[in-house]
């Protein structure tokens, strides 16, 4: 029987099912834990964070979901809450689970907060998405706070980025090890096992294409007029047609198989991006500073590849723009920082729980903020009330000095005599 012990939850972007990279970083993240020891790892499903009425339009994800253990539906506080029953350690990432903007009321799930004092909180490469300066910009001084005193809880953390390590020094005083996104760490042979559940082919073929025929594949986010002619421009230059992905409602093991067999790929996504070179690709990489450029700039130096993206659609026309990787060499650097991650995992998840100052001070603010959220509501729950007495048990037994607490328990009997 699995002990307590080793169960773990993960939450990340997986549950939105409408973005490729997040499915597959979940479920490598998972697969690696499941495979890593005596782990049972399941990914919780948010729906508190979710875009439902794009989900009806895409179906890529339903088959693959047969690969994802996951819990129920958590969409309130409460379902939140009740996962500390089932697991000990709560993991937060990867992906850009730390980039809040100005609104954190949508994303406080993934600083787990709700999770209790004696449950491990690890951050495992884990994404703010952009450079120090434009979180300044982006993200408000009463955010920075309030992810100051949840990061300061957690038990271990990582980040995707370099970037997010001078993030979490600066601004929030903790350390955090920078380690390579989850589906670099999963050996490739994995990937082409999920490619064996593809269809024979993306479907539907352009008008004209020829099966199994070199193809430039597309997976562009943000596409516009200017974007479309040169991807015109690119399939008469290299005498290929080019297969769109983005909106394509393609499986995730079709989307793998597209990469993986394309004559060179288009993209300006950092997922796109990570498996043109775990598939050792060609590829061009339109930067795109709206997502987080430095997302690009941070793997690429990672992997020790010169940064070739473009910023410009016109650069194109001007220049071959296709990345000139020498594989041999990022393969040896991709099994060195896999190993790194590997090692990082085994140490966190090996680690015992600590109950400490900073997890009892941001569960206690939680719950405050909580509670007075419930009192305008005029519906103070019983569940926070419990836990509000629980935290103070253990500060009162813990924490607290002994004629401190001699004279709390001579003040309780003379309330009690009237």
């Amino acid at each position: 029987m699995m002990c307590m012990k080793n169960k773990i939850m993960i939450i990340n972007f997986w549950a939105n099912r409408i973005n490729y990279g997040a499915d597959l970083t979940a479920y490598a993240l998972q697969y690696l834990i499941n495979n890593s020891g005596n782990y049972s790892c399941i990914l919780i499903d948010n729906q508190f964070f979710n875009y439902k009425c794009e989900y009806e339009k895409f179906n890529f994800f339903k088959d693959f979901e047969k690969n994802i253990k996951q819990t129920k539906k958590c969409e309130t506080y409460e379902n939140f809450y009740d996962l500390n029953q089932n697991a000990n350690t709560f993991i937060t990432g990867s992906d850009q689970v730390f980039r809040f903007g100005s609104d954190s009321s949508r994303n406080y799930q993934y600083l787990l907060d709700f999770a209790d004092i004696n449950r491990k909180k690890i951050a495992f490469s884990a994404s703010f998405g952009i450079d120090k300066e434009l979180f300044l910009q982006e993200t408000s001084p009463q955010i920075i706070e309030k992810m100051k005193r949840s990061l300061q809880s957690f038990d271990f953390i990582s980040v995707r980025e370099k970037s997010g390590v001078e993030i979490c020094r600066d601004l929030f005083d903790v350390k955090a090890e920078w380690i390579i996104d989850p589906v670099f760490i999963l050996d490739r042979a994995k990937w082409d096992e999920l490619i064996e559940n593809s269809t024979p082919h993306p479907s539907p073929l352009p008008q004209g294409a020829r099966e199994n025929s070199p193809q430039i594949v597309s997976y562009v986010l943000d596409t516009n007029k200017e974007y479309k002619k040169a991807s015109k421009y690119l399939s008469k230059q290299h005498n290929a047609e080019v297969i769109e992905l983005a909106n394509s409602n393609e499986s995730v093991e079709n989307w793998l198989k597209a990469i993986r067999d394309c004559k060179f790929l288009i993209t300006d996504s950092f997922h796109g991006m990570c498996f043109a070179i775990i598939f050792n690709k060609p590829f061009i990489c339109l930067a795109n500073k709206k997502r987080g450029a430095t997302r690009f700039e941070s793997i690429l130096e990672m992997l020790s590849i010169d940064y070739q993206c473009i910023n410009n659609i016109n650069e194109i026309y001007e220049k071959d723009c296709i990345f000139k990787v020498d594989y041999e060499v990022v393969n040896k650097r991709i099994s060195e920082e896999r190993q790194r991650g590997l090692d990082f995992l085994k140490m966190a998840l090996e680690a015992p729980v600590q109950v400490t100052p900073e997890k009892i001070e941001a569960r206690m603010k939680f719950l405050e903020n909580k509670v007075c959220e419930l009192e305008q509501q005029a519906t103070l729950k019983y569940q926070v009330k419990k836990e509000l007495w629980n935290l103070w048990r253990i500060i009162f037994h813990k924490y607290l000095p002994e004629p401190v607490k001699n004279g709390i328990r001579i003040l309780r009997k003379l309330v009690q005599r009237g």
